[in-house]
């Protein structure tokens, strides 16, 4: 018998929490500048990737998941298909962050 793990929503907090800072101090920004919400987290997102070719996959990375964000801003972040779209994000933010610290 397969038991379903149930995964934690994720949450627009938990993903400023989580890859904010780090990601603001590999582009020289200070992430206290920015707001802790939907909106700030894709400013933020934004701003780095100014400073990154735009054929650099970070920067493709970082693009996506500020516009996927300001989706998030416009429908919040409950529900299934926005569960979808943050752990989209998630995935590229990790992957974002793994490559500027890099």
């Amino acid at each position: 018998m397969t038991t379903k793990t149930k995964h934690k929503p994720i949450t627009v907090e938990q993903l400023n929490a989580e890859y904010a800072a780090p990601i603001a101090d590999a582009a020289g920004l200070d992430a206290s500048e920015y707001a802790t919400t939907a909106e700030g987290l894709a400013s933020l997102l934004l701003d780095t990737a100014d400073g990154i070719s735009p054929t650099d996959q970070t920067g493709v990375w970082l693009t996506e998941a500020a516009a996927d964000l300001d989706a998030v801003a416009r429908l919040g972040d409950t529900g299934a298909k926005t569960q979808d779209v943050l752990k989209r994000i998630d995935s590229a933010l990790y992957n974002a962050k793994s490559d500027l610290e890099s």
